[in-house]
């Protein structure tokens, strides 16, 4: 299918379907093309901050808990509010992929 897509499978970077995580960007799938653009030492900085809110979230009291409160207000929006989406405007030519970005991003955490 590379090839098809027009890229020497020679470039390809190959792996099983059965791996999991492969869309999550703190996967080894997902950190990797990070490590390689970034340096590893960049990407430490960004899995000790997942890391942080990982354990913020297991940790913290519901009423202090940034994750769940952000989960709360966006049901609040919708079930109550009636505001059935969000709207992400980037404000930049640079930023043009960012809202399928944070769209994918939130699927994750929802578990799709």
């Amino acid at each position: 299918l590379v090839e098809k897509f027009g890229i020497d499978p020679n470039n390809a970077f190959a792996f099983w379907d059965w791996v999991g995580g492969r869309y999550s960007v703190c996967s080894a799938v997902g950190v990797l093309p990070l490590s390689l653009q970034y340096g590893f030492s960049v990407v430490e900085k960004f899995l000790k901050g997942a890391s942080s809110i990982d354990q913020h979230f297991q940790s913290t009291p519901f009423e202090k808990n940034i994750p769940v409160l952000l989960g709360l207000l966006s049901v609040w929006n919708v079930s109550f509010l009636g505001y059935p989406a969000r709207a992400i405007l980037p404000y930049s030519q640079a930023l043009e992929k960012f809202a399928p970005h944070i769209q994918q991003v939130s699927m994750e955490s929802n578990g799709k």
